[in-house]
């Protein structure tokens, strides 16, 4: 028996109910719906105002990686336990290459759902934090590369989580991008020392560990109608404290 998380199965749902329930967004994966067709899941027993809310998370994290693809056409992504997730055939330009990292038993579960492709690889890992993945990251300096944690550390327990930012902060080459979604009431922010920089994590106790390597990417760096849909979704997020769904953060190493 694998177990697949609601909100995978809510977001595998919003992106093949899309072209039909939101055709004003645009919006269409047709690898979604095929996966959904497999699966034979109900799709009535979730909301439309649900699903929306997920749409819009993930067409913002889209934005971010489509627009490092657009920087970075023969980059690499490294998504951490998606899920049911269907980027790599929204993303794909033909030249690009993604990994993904699922735990034993989903991968191979996962791997039945998907063609198969020579760029698109589905691999095993025990953890976020494993540094076996990191330290081959480090040994290809050279390939632009971009981690994606849609869901991966929003639900980790918070020493897996903890463990990743310590360990991307020692591991990880420069230049390495990730973007990630987060609780909102979770302590998570820019350095209060220098403004828009440095990350700063909460330990739930009033203490900050701070890692200077991992900066907030400028909202200046996105064209403009991404950077509003990336305010508008965090400040939503704020306003509700975290009960419109997650926020979202880029970020960068230096």
């Amino acid at each position: 028996m694998v177990h697949v998380h609601e909100e995978d199965v809510l977001s595998l749902v919003g992106r093949a109910e899309a072209r039909r329930r939101f055709p004003d967004l645009g919006f269409s994966d047709p690898a979604a719906e095929n996966v959904l067709t497999k699966l034979e899941l109900d799709a009535g027993r979730f909301d439309d105002r649900r699903l929306r809310a997920s749409m819009m998370r993930t067409m913002v994290v889209d934005g971010i990686v489509r627009q490092f693809f657009e920087r970075h056409p023969q980059g690499l992504a490294v998504a951490l336990n998606p899920g049911l997730c269907t980027r790599f055939s929204r993303m794909d330009n033909g030249v690009l290459r993604w990994i993904e990292l699922e735990p034993p038993g989903f991968a191979e579960f996962k791997s039945s759902l998907f063609d198969p492709s020579e760029r698109h690889i589905i691999a095993t890992c025990c953890s976020v934090g494993c540094t076996g993945w990191m330290r081959r990251l480090r040994g290809a300096e050279d390939v632009p590369t971009i981690l994606i944690a849609q869901g991966a550390l929003l639900r980790a327990h918070v020493a897996d989580r903890d463990a990743f930012f310590l360990r991307a902060a020692e591991w990880l080459p420069a230049g390495t991008e990730l973007v990630m979604d987060y609780d909102a009431k979770a302590p998570i922010r820019p350095s209060s020392l220098r403004a828009n920089v440095s990350l700063e994590v909460g330990d739930g106790c009033g203490g900050w560990a701070r890692f200077p390597r991992m900066r907030f990417v400028s909202s200046g760096e996105y064209a403009p109608r991404l950077a509003h849909e990336l305010s508008g979704l965090n400040a939503v997020s704020r306003l509700f404290k975290g009960n419109a769904g997650p926020s979202v953060a880029h970020l960068r190493f230096v």
